[in-house]
């Protein structure tokens, strides 16, 4: 994926934004950059209005189809049904998230404290089969959780 936006003069941030911007579907996106270089590359990739092509296009679903299942869909009504007792799993995913893939590390750990006490104690007793069967991403997210406990409180 890097190097095709690459040869059309984007990175993969740019190609990401942009085809966002062509995605009726959408009507604004709160999108946060700690630094200024990324900030820049994204006003330039707004401001260029070359739109994204249909082999483009086609990059991203070949890579969604390869990373599907490496990350949380954000389809809480999904977990959070099947774990009435622990309605923070999808919290968790997006801590976890912000953790591994952002490497905000302190936000991460300081939103996963919040979570009462009573439910963060009874995290590693909870079955999550029921989740992970119904999981559209089919995430292990028993394993998810143990990890995100380990690395986050």
């Amino acid at each position: 994926m890097v190097g095709h936006f690459q040869k059309r003069g984007l990175t993969v941030g740019q190609a990401k934004i942009k085809v966002v911007l062509q995605d009726e579907r959408f009507s604004s996106a709160c999108v946060g950059m700690k630094k200024i270089a990324l900030l820049a590359s994204g006003v330039a990739a707004i401001l260029d209005k070359t739109e994204l092509s249909q082999a483009d296009m086609g990059v991203f679903k070949e890579y969604a189809r390869a990373t599907y299942s490496s990350y949380c869909a954000g389809c809480a009504h999904i977990c959070d049904s099947a774990l009435p007792d622990a309605p923070y799993v999808s919290d968790i995913m997006r801590y976890l998230m912000y953790y591994s893939s952002y490497g905000d590390k302190g936000r991460a750990r300081e939103l996963f404290v919040r979570i009462p006490d009573n439910v963060r104690n009874e995290l590693f007793k909870m079955d999550y089969s029921t989740a992970e069967s119904r999981c559209p991403q089919r995430l292990p997210i028993a394993k998810l959780v143990t990890e995100a406990v380990s690395r986050l409180a």
